[in-house]
């Protein structure tokens, strides 16, 4: 299986998991798509493996701050501090960061102009997850906003073109919140479905030909799953 080991500037690059329930939801992961995990790195986030290969993080939803269970996306940024400085003077809000990873990168926090959560990552050795578009890693990633438009203008002023490399943009469905969305590749979309409901999770949007769908996990989390027939040529769509 191919390792990715560069990103373009502004590709999602990396995705994680806040848990409420890190145990439990560490046994659905790891029955939906085979996932193993790290021992605990600092403040307990591990990092989850495909086939022994890292296909994102795993934490924990920081206590007494009322936040939901929830899927991250973080884009690569190769100037962690630049990112910052022109999320600010685009409307939008760092929450925190840039950090320091130890000897691995720098990350920050922020919220869009439309009002969405979104990471970015500055790689010093990994640029970000190293297995993508196989079975149980990450396939894709869409942008949900509530304003389309002003979504792509902002990641566009950010980087200095329009959302591709993996970005796609689109409207809010109802009843969801504005937010990124990743997608998961497995055997078989129908059967995961089923394995979500059966853990206690539903499905929130059904595809047409049954060859994708967004799922919410039994705490609520919203993901995406894809079958092998919706990789595109090119990798992450």
């Amino acid at each position: 299986m191919p390792r990715r080991e560069t990103y373009a500037q502004g590709s999602p690059c990396w995705v994680d998991y806040m848990a409420a329930d890190p145990e439990g939801a560490r046994d659905f992961y790891a029955r939906l798509f085979g996932w193993t995990f790290d021992e605990p790195e600092e403040y307990g986030y591990r990092l989850a493996r495909q086939a022994g290969e890292v296909v994102g993080g795993f934490g924990r939803v920081p206590p007494g701050r009322g936040l939901p269970p929830t899927w991250n996306t973080y884009l690569a940024a190769k100037d962690a501090d630049a990112v910052a400085g022109r999320v600010t003077a685009l409307g939008g809000t760092v929450v925190f960061g840039p950090l320091g990873a130890g000897e691995d990168g720098r990350f920050l926090f922020a919220v869009d102009a439309t009002g969405v959560s979104v990471g970015f990552w500055q790689g010093h050795w990994a640029e970000g997850i190293v297995l993508i578009d196989e079975y149980g890693a990450t396939c894709g990633h869409e942008l949900w906003a509530a304003d389309p438009a002003a979504a792509r203008a902002f990641y566009a002023g950010l980087f200095g073109e329009d959302p591709g490399h993996g970005r796609e943009v689109r409207g809010v469905p109802h009843g969801v919140s504005p937010q990124w969305v990743s997608y998961f590749l497995v055997d078989d979309v129908p059967s995961a479905a089923v394995a979500v409901e059966r853990a206690g999770g539903r499905v929130a949007e059904a595809g047409d030909d049954g060859r994708e769908a967004v799922v919410r996990d039994p705490w609520g989390a919203l993901f995406g799953v894809r079958d092998g027939r919706s990789r595109s040529a090119g990798g992450t769509r």
